[in-house]
């Protein structure tokens, strides 16, 4: 006698575990739509996919959506719709399809399910490779890593390409090594393979706060122009550190070659989570054409086993506190800017430049803001004068700061 699996034996078999409610909600799908085909799929993002003039898109009316408004702030000043169930009518290539969005909480974070409801499997399967391979790279986009999923930013992506080496106070050597570094590595995959070498590469930035890392982090992203990866933290309710770095170098390396950014690598790796990570970075074939730039202001905090082996981050660039050379170049920028407004001479820089000594380029940026301000509220002082005088105030915070920062540790 032959036997068969009823059409309920998961839902039954499940009853009222939550792993039940998609297996439900498909047979329900199917029960409504039995001359389609039904593909599930997770976290299609159909929304950028339209966005980005793929398909057009329209939230049916009923079933009524799940969804709220929120402000999209100063910048974008507008309201957006985010969706937790909605029923989406798509126009793509031709063809006319439904997806059917869902999500709702496992009671260890949040999971969801998109099923995609078209005439035959072959175009539902289409739609969907079509949606992943578009939406994949971030574009004008930088994937920032937060709360255990990547988001794209648009707005980093747009601070990025503000940023330029031109802008940048360094020693013109330090610079040019660092461009020539990166680029010269992009532009050598066929030489590496020839000789055996891993093509991947690795930097980490060290010094003080306030000194450039992260300007020079972005000037890096903006000229050698591949997609780019932020992550802005580990941290999670529900998954380990261990969890979320397997998920930022899955995605990093289906966007290979591609740079990935892990700014105060010291808060982000620790005694729990060193061992996988430098498993991950350590991997041969896996990271063909990763980039990774790392930087901290504290090096003391990172374990020896990143520090001190060369294939790991293979040149360390130190950002110290500017020379007096250094300190004249940025105020020299200034001065121009601030010239005819204030008085300040170029013949004036030097002495400025001299008591700024231990100063970061963050403390010179704050001594000129700060000195314009007070400037503006004089009756006419010297804005030279009031330079020197802002100076002896911020060297003050810095050494409170400093106490503070010691009795703290």
């Amino acid at each position: 006698m032959n036997k068969s699996i009823s059409t309920t034996f998961f839902v039954d078999a499940l009853e009222d575990n939550t792993a039940s409610l998609p297996v439900r909600t498909e047979a329900k799908i199917v029960a409504t739509f039995p001359e389609k085909s039904v593909v599930t799929c997770r976290s299609l993002d159909v929304e950028l996919f339209a966005n980005l003039s793929h398909c057009k898109l329209v939230a049916s009316s009923d079933p009524r959506p799940g969804s709220y408004l929120y402000w999209g702030g100063e910048d974008l000043d507008r309201l957006f719709t985010s969706y937790s169930q909605v029923v989406w009518q798509v126009q793509w290539n031709d063809h006319s399809l439904t997806v059917v969005h869902m999500t709702w909480d496992t009671g260890c974070g949040g999971d969801s399910r998109d099923w995609v409801i078209a005439d035959t499997t072959e175009i539902a399967e289409q739609f969907i490779l079509d949606l992943e391979r578009k939406t994949h790279d971030p574009g004008e986009a930088i994937l920032v890593f937060s709360g255990g999923c990547w988001n794209r930013s648009e707005s980093l992506f747009h601070a990025t390409q503000k940023a330029s080496f031109e802008d940048l106070i360094l020693a013109d050597e330090m610079k040019s090594i660092i461009r020539d570094d990166f680029s010269t590595f992009l532009e050598s995959e066929d030489r590496y393979q020839r000789l055996g070498i891993a093509w991947r590469r690795g930097a980490l930035l060290i010094g003080p706060p306030g000194n450039g890392k992260t300007h020079c982090v972005r000037a890096l992203v903006k000229e050698l122009d591949i997609a780019s990866l932020y992550v802005q933290s580990l941290s999670h309710h529900y998954y380990t550190a261990e969890q979320m770095w397997q998920q930022v170098f899955d995605r990093a390396r289906g966007l290979r070659p591609c740079v990935l950014v892990l700014e105060d690598l010291d808060s982000l790796v620790n005694d729990e989570n060193r061992s996988f990570f430098l498993n991950q970075i350590d991997g041969f074939e896996q990271n063909h054409g990763l980039i990774i730039l790392a930087t901290t202001n504290h090096p003391d905090r990172i374990d020896s086993a990143i520090m001190e082996r060369p294939s790991r981050f293979d040149r360390k660039y130190h950002f110290n506190l500017p020379s007096i050379e250094e300190r004249s170049a940025y105020l020299e920028n200034w001065q121009r800017s601030l010239s005819s407004e204030t008085g300040w001479q170029s013949d004036q820089i030097l002495v400025v430049a001299e008591a700024t000594e231990g100063f970061s380029f963050a403390y010179m940026k704050e001594l000129v803001i700060s000195s314009v301000m007070s400037w503006m509220r004089s009756n006419n002082e010297s804005f030279v004068a009031v330079l020197l005088a802002q100076s002896k105030i911020l060297k003050l915070q810095m050494k409170t700061e400093a106490t503070q920062a010691t009795q703290a540790t």
